[in-house]
Protein backbone atom coordinates (compact mmCIF):
# COMPACT_ATOMS: atom_id res chain seq x y z
CA UNK A 1 0.00 0.00 0.00
CA UNK A 2 2.64 2.32 1.09
CA UNK A 3 4.36 1.49 -2.41
CA UNK A 4 0.91 2.50 -4.13
CA UNK A 5 0.91 5.57 -2.59
CA UNK A 6 4.30 6.39 -3.39
CA UNK A 7 4.36 5.49 -6.91
CA UNK A 8 1.10 7.85 -7.47
CA UNK A 9 2.55 10.59 -5.80
CA UNK A 10 5.35 10.80 -8.00
CA UNK A 11 2.89 10.28 -11.02
CA UNK A 12 1.23 13.09 -8.95
CA UNK A 13 3.61 15.62 -9.04
CA UNK A 14 4.99 14.76 -13.02
CA UNK A 15 1.33 15.30 -13.83
CA UNK A 16 1.39 18.41 -12.19
CA UNK A 17 4.66 19.52 -13.67
CA UNK A 18 3.85 19.13 -17.56
CA UNK A 19 0.30 20.56 -16.85
CA UNK A 20 2.13 23.34 -15.64
CA UNK A 21 4.11 23.44 -18.69
CA UNK A 22 1.65 22.91 -21.11
CA UNK A 23 -0.84 25.57 -19.46
CA UNK A 24 1.94 28.53 -20.08
CA UNK A 25 3.07 27.07 -23.64
CA UNK A 26 -0.44 27.32 -25.08
CA UNK A 27 -1.33 30.79 -23.75
CA UNK A 28 1.68 32.44 -23.04
CA UNK A 29 -0.21 35.67 -21.23
CA UNK A 30 0.18 33.33 -18.39
CA UNK A 31 3.78 33.02 -18.50
CA UNK A 32 3.97 36.14 -15.74
CA UNK A 33 2.01 34.15 -13.58
CA UNK A 34 4.09 31.36 -13.93
CA UNK A 35 4.29 29.77 -10.28
CA UNK A 36 7.60 28.24 -8.72
CA UNK A 37 8.55 24.89 -8.81
CA UNK A 38 6.61 24.26 -5.46
CA UNK A 39 3.31 21.87 -4.39
CA UNK A 40 1.02 24.64 -3.37
CA UNK A 41 1.63 27.67 -5.75
CA UNK A 42 1.48 24.81 -8.83
CA UNK A 43 -2.10 23.59 -7.56
CA UNK A 44 -3.27 27.30 -6.91
CA UNK A 45 -1.96 28.10 -10.72
CA UNK A 46 -3.91 25.00 -11.99
CA UNK A 47 -6.99 25.37 -9.97
CA UNK A 48 -7.10 29.32 -11.39
CA UNK A 49 -5.93 29.15 -15.15
CA UNK A 50 -7.52 25.85 -16.11
CA UNK A 51 -10.76 26.62 -16.70
CA UNK A 52 -13.17 25.78 -19.78
CA UNK A 53 -11.17 28.18 -21.99
CA UNK A 54 -8.00 25.78 -21.35
CA UNK A 55 -9.86 22.39 -21.00
CA UNK A 56 -10.82 23.06 -25.14
CA UNK A 57 -7.50 22.14 -25.46
CA UNK A 58 -6.90 18.75 -26.24
CA UNK A 59 -3.62 18.24 -24.67
CA UNK A 60 -4.40 20.03 -21.29
CA UNK A 61 -7.95 18.77 -21.08
CA UNK A 62 -6.34 15.28 -21.06
CA UNK A 63 -3.37 16.37 -17.97
CA UNK A 64 -5.83 17.82 -16.30
CA UNK A 65 -8.62 14.38 -16.29
CA UNK A 66 -5.53 12.42 -15.24
CA UNK A 67 -4.45 15.20 -12.55
CA UNK A 68 -8.14 14.84 -11.22
CA UNK A 69 -8.00 11.77 -11.08
CA UNK A 70 -4.94 11.04 -9.51
CA UNK A 71 -5.47 13.32 -6.99
CA UNK A 72 -8.82 11.48 -5.97
CA UNK A 73 -6.87 8.27 -5.76
CA UNK A 74 -4.53 9.75 -3.19
CA UNK A 75 -7.46 10.61 -1.53
CA UNK A 76 -9.44 7.35 -1.70
CA UNK A 77 -6.42 5.87 -0.39
CA UNK A 78 -6.08 7.78 2.58
CA UNK A 79 -10.43 8.35 3.02
CA UNK A 80 -9.69 5.93 6.49
CA UNK A 81 -7.60 8.30 7.98
CA UNK A 82 -9.51 11.08 7.49
CA UNK A 83 -12.59 9.36 8.99
CA UNK A 84 -10.12 8.30 11.96
CA UNK A 85 -8.86 12.05 13.01
CA UNK A 86 -12.67 13.05 12.38
CA UNK A 87 -13.62 10.30 15.24
CA UNK A 88 -11.63 12.00 17.52
CA UNK A 89 -14.01 15.25 17.68
CA UNK A 90 -17.12 13.41 17.71
CA UNK A 91 -17.85 14.87 20.90
CA UNK A 92 -18.06 18.48 20.05
CA UNK A 93 -21.27 20.31 18.71
CA UNK A 94 -20.61 19.29 14.78
CA UNK A 95 -22.46 16.28 13.23
CA UNK A 96 -19.92 13.40 12.18
CA UNK A 97 -21.18 13.81 8.82
CA UNK A 98 -19.91 17.46 8.81
CA UNK A 99 -16.83 16.60 10.75
CA UNK A 100 -16.30 13.67 7.55
CA UNK A 101 -16.92 16.57 5.40
CA UNK A 102 -14.49 18.85 7.18
CA UNK A 103 -11.58 16.00 7.28
CA UNK A 104 -11.84 15.61 3.36
CA UNK A 105 -11.21 19.21 2.89
CA UNK A 106 -8.43 19.28 5.11
CA UNK A 107 -7.08 15.78 2.91
CA UNK A 108 -7.57 17.61 -0.25
CA UNK A 109 -5.64 20.44 1.10
CA UNK A 110 -2.68 17.96 2.47
CA UNK A 111 -2.53 16.47 -0.89
CA UNK A 112 -2.00 19.94 -2.92
CA UNK A 113 0.71 21.21 -0.64
CA UNK A 114 2.30 17.85 -0.07
CA UNK A 115 6.29 17.92 -1.24
CA UNK A 116 7.94 14.45 -2.30
CA UNK A 117 11.25 15.78 -1.90
CA UNK A 118 11.18 16.18 1.97
CA UNK A 119 11.33 12.63 2.68
CA UNK A 120 7.64 12.37 4.74
CA UNK A 121 4.90 10.38 4.59
CA UNK A 122 1.86 11.37 2.81
CA UNK A 123 -0.11 10.20 6.12
CA UNK A 124 1.52 11.97 8.43
CA UNK A 125 1.64 15.25 6.56
CA UNK A 126 -2.04 14.68 5.87
CA UNK A 127 -3.04 14.21 9.85
CA UNK A 128 -1.95 17.75 10.96
CA UNK A 129 -3.75 19.10 7.83
CA UNK A 130 -6.91 17.13 8.40
CA UNK A 131 -6.69 18.07 12.22
CA UNK A 132 -6.40 21.72 11.81
CA UNK A 133 -9.01 21.83 9.44
CA UNK A 134 -11.23 20.25 12.14
CA UNK A 135 -9.91 22.47 14.50
CA UNK A 136 -11.23 25.71 12.95
CA UNK A 137 -14.29 23.84 12.08
CA UNK A 138 -15.07 22.99 15.55
CA UNK A 139 -13.86 26.61 17.16
CA UNK A 140 -16.18 28.15 14.86
CA UNK A 141 -19.47 26.58 15.07
CA UNK A 142 -18.48 26.67 19.26
CA UNK A 143 -19.17 30.47 19.17
CA UNK A 144 -22.28 32.44 18.18
CA UNK A 145 -19.67 34.96 16.16
CA UNK A 146 -17.76 33.23 13.11
CA UNK A 147 -14.16 33.90 13.94
CA UNK A 148 -11.13 33.84 12.14
CA UNK A 149 -8.47 31.18 12.41
CA UNK A 150 -6.19 34.24 13.43
CA UNK A 151 -8.80 35.27 16.11
CA UNK A 152 -9.19 31.66 16.94
CA UNK A 153 -5.59 31.68 17.88
CA UNK A 154 -5.56 34.52 19.74
CA UNK A 155 -8.79 32.92 21.72
CA UNK A 156 -6.06 29.69 22.63
CA UNK A 157 -3.53 31.91 23.55
CA UNK A 158 -5.62 33.82 26.01
CA UNK A 159 -7.23 30.81 27.26
CA UNK A 160 -3.65 30.12 28.03
CA UNK A 161 -2.75 32.89 29.69
CA UNK A 162 -6.02 33.27 31.89
CA UNK A 163 -5.58 29.86 33.06
CA UNK A 164 -1.66 29.95 34.19
CA UNK A 165 -2.40 33.74 35.95
CA UNK A 166 -5.18 31.91 37.96
CA UNK A 167 -3.00 28.68 38.89
CA UNK A 168 -0.12 31.12 39.55
CA UNK A 169 -1.67 33.85 41.14
CA UNK A 170 -4.87 32.23 43.15
CA UNK A 171 -7.17 34.80 41.58
CA UNK A 172 -8.95 35.15 38.42
CA UNK A 173 -6.78 37.71 36.30
CA UNK A 174 -8.51 41.19 35.20
CA UNK A 175 -8.57 42.06 31.58
CA UNK A 176 -6.00 44.83 32.47
CA UNK A 177 -3.64 41.60 33.20
CA UNK A 178 -4.37 39.41 30.24
CA UNK A 179 -4.44 42.67 27.78
CA UNK A 180 -0.68 42.97 29.13
CA UNK A 181 0.40 39.61 28.98
CA UNK A 182 -0.70 38.77 25.73
CA UNK A 183 0.34 42.04 24.33
CA UNK A 184 -3.23 43.07 22.94
CA UNK A 185 -5.26 45.97 23.78
CA UNK A 186 -7.95 46.55 26.13
CA UNK A 187 -10.55 47.59 23.49
CA UNK A 188 -9.21 44.58 21.06
CA UNK A 189 -9.89 41.79 24.00
CA UNK A 190 -12.74 42.87 24.95
CA UNK A 191 -14.49 42.62 21.81
CA UNK A 192 -12.84 39.19 21.73
CA UNK A 193 -14.68 37.96 24.96
CA UNK A 194 -17.76 39.99 23.71
CA UNK A 195 -17.96 37.81 20.42
CA UNK A 196 -17.33 34.80 22.49
CA UNK A 197 -19.67 34.84 25.29
CA UNK A 198 -22.19 32.07 25.48
CA UNK A 199 -25.65 33.13 24.35
CA UNK A 200 -28.33 33.05 26.86
CA UNK A 201 -31.86 31.54 25.48
CA UNK A 202 -34.88 33.93 26.40
CA UNK A 203 -36.55 31.14 27.81
CA UNK A 204 -34.32 30.54 30.25
CA UNK A 205 -35.53 31.06 34.09
CA UNK A 206 -33.96 32.95 36.52
CA UNK A 207 -33.60 30.71 39.06
CA UNK A 208 -34.27 27.47 40.22
CA UNK A 209 -36.78 28.51 42.66
CA UNK A 210 -39.24 30.49 40.15
CA UNK A 211 -40.67 29.76 36.39
CA UNK A 212 -39.96 33.48 35.79
CA UNK A 213 -38.31 33.50 32.44
CA UNK A 214 -36.10 36.21 30.81
CA UNK A 215 -38.88 37.30 27.82
CA UNK A 216 -40.94 38.53 31.76
CA UNK A 217 -38.44 40.78 32.05
CA UNK A 218 -38.47 42.46 28.83
CA UNK A 219 -40.05 45.76 28.04
CA UNK A 220 -43.04 45.02 25.48
CA UNK A 221 -41.90 48.29 23.29
CA UNK A 222 -45.29 47.71 20.78
CA UNK A 223 -47.77 47.41 23.83
CA UNK A 224 -45.64 50.67 25.62
CA UNK A 225 -46.13 52.25 22.45
CA UNK A 226 -49.79 52.23 21.60
CA UNK A 227 -50.58 53.39 25.32
CA UNK A 228 -48.16 56.73 24.76
CA UNK A 229 -50.06 57.07 21.59
CA UNK A 230 -53.85 56.30 22.84
CA UNK A 231 -52.43 59.05 25.83
CA UNK A 232 -50.75 61.49 23.97
CA UNK A 233 -54.57 61.58 22.20
CA UNK A 234 -57.04 61.14 24.88
CA UNK A 235 -55.31 64.51 26.36
CA UNK A 236 -54.60 66.23 23.10
CA UNK A 237 -59.12 66.54 22.66
CA UNK A 238 -59.29 67.36 26.47
CA UNK A 239 -57.28 70.13 26.08
CA UNK A 240 -58.61 70.78 22.77
CA UNK A 241 -62.22 71.40 24.19
CA UNK A 242 -60.77 74.34 25.73
CA UNK A 243 -60.18 76.20 22.21
CA UNK A 244 -62.39 78.54 19.59
CA UNK A 245 -63.72 76.28 17.11
CA UNK A 246 -61.73 78.40 14.32
CA UNK A 247 -58.64 77.85 16.66
CA UNK A 248 -59.42 74.33 16.16
CA UNK A 249 -59.68 73.90 12.84
CA UNK A 250 -56.37 75.69 12.01
CA UNK A 251 -54.30 73.25 14.15
CA UNK A 252 -56.24 70.68 12.63
CA UNK A 253 -55.61 71.38 8.97
CA UNK A 254 -51.62 72.58 10.01
CA UNK A 255 -50.53 68.99 11.31
CA UNK A 256 -53.64 66.78 10.86
CA UNK A 257 -54.75 65.88 13.98
CA UNK A 258 -58.38 64.21 12.34
CA UNK A 259 -55.52 62.23 9.76
CA UNK A 260 -56.69 64.32 6.49
CA UNK A 261 -52.85 65.64 6.60
CA UNK A 262 -50.80 68.31 6.61
CA UNK A 263 -51.32 71.71 5.18
CA UNK A 264 -49.09 75.07 4.82
CA UNK A 265 -50.16 78.32 6.04
CA UNK A 266 -51.31 79.51 2.78
CA UNK A 267 -53.09 76.39 1.77
CA UNK A 268 -55.03 77.29 5.38
CA UNK A 269 -55.46 80.74 4.52
CA UNK A 270 -56.84 79.80 0.92
CA UNK A 271 -59.32 77.50 2.84
CA UNK A 272 -60.59 79.76 5.01
CA UNK A 273 -60.20 82.68 3.05
CA UNK A 274 -57.96 84.74 5.17
CA UNK A 275 -54.31 85.62 4.51
CA UNK A 276 -51.36 83.34 5.80
CA UNK A 277 -50.20 85.78 8.20
CA UNK A 278 -53.29 85.75 9.94
CA UNK A 279 -53.31 81.37 10.09
CA UNK A 280 -50.02 82.17 11.69
CA UNK A 281 -51.36 84.54 14.66
CA UNK A 282 -54.23 81.54 15.24
CA UNK A 283 -51.74 78.80 15.23
CA UNK A 284 -49.60 80.55 17.82
CA UNK A 285 -52.27 82.10 20.30
CA UNK A 286 -54.13 78.17 19.89
CA UNK A 287 -50.71 76.69 21.05
CA UNK A 288 -49.70 79.04 23.77
CA UNK A 289 -53.32 78.13 25.51
CA UNK A 290 -52.51 74.49 24.45
CA UNK A 291 -49.52 74.83 26.96
CA UNK A 292 -50.93 76.84 29.85
CA UNK A 293 -53.81 74.54 29.77
CA UNK A 294 -51.42 71.92 29.94
CA UNK A 295 -49.20 73.20 32.99
CA UNK A 296 -52.77 74.35 34.86
CA UNK A 297 -53.28 70.66 34.71
CA UNK A 298 -49.67 69.16 35.66
CA UNK A 299 -49.14 67.42 32.58
CA UNK A 300 -45.93 67.24 30.58
CA UNK A 301 -45.39 68.80 27.24
CA UNK A 302 -43.61 65.82 26.24
CA UNK A 303 -47.31 63.96 26.64
CA UNK A 304 -48.57 66.33 23.47
CA UNK A 305 -45.31 65.32 21.03
CA UNK A 306 -45.64 63.02 18.44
Amino acid sequence: MGRLVAETLGSFWECKSELKRVLTRHFPRLRQHCPPLEPWPMAQFIREHCGDEARSVPAIRRLHDRYIHLKHRLASANIRLAAHVAKRFRHHALSYADLLQEAVCGLMQAIDRFDVSHGTRLATYATWWIRQTLQIAVARQSHLVSLSPHHLQELGLLQQESEALAHGGKHLPSPQELASRTGSSLEHLTHLQTATRTPVSLNAVLDDDSDFKLTEAMPDNESQTLRQNSERQEALHFLMESLRPRERKVLDLRFGLTGHGTHSLRQIGHLLRISKERVRQIQNRALEKLRASAERVGWEPSLLLG
